[in-house]
């Protein structure tokens, strides 16, 4: 199945603005996701008495059980969504500077 979209005419600010709208829409998601993220990682370091990079270098204790290995991956997981949406919104951040130049 074929869509086929009619072109939209607008003026040009109108385009602006709606493009605004859903960049400052989408920031404001990904800032409530990163929220989320950041206070899962502040559980895990309260749990496990360190940041994830300490815990990094330190390593698991050798009679770690099974729970534990599944907090880190879960804790690590944690981490890895947490550099991408900061990398997101830094990438957002800067087409905002750019629109406002």
């Amino acid at each position: 199945m074929t869509l086929f979209l009619t072109p939209i005419k607008l003026p040009i600010q109108d385009w602006d603005r709606i493009l605004q709208l859903g960049a400052d829409s989408r920031t404001r998601e990904l800032q409530n996701e990163l929220t989320n993220a950041e206070q899962a990682i502040v559980e895990f370091e309260r749990r496990f008495g360190m940041s994830f990079a300490n815990l990094e270098k330190k390593g698991l204790p050798v009679n770690a059980n099974f729970e534990t290995h599944d907090a880190y991956i879960e804790w690590q997981s944690w981490e890895i969504r947490r550099t991408d949406l900061q990398n997101r919104l830094t990438t957002l951040h800067s087409l905002e500077r750019q629109h406002d130049s």
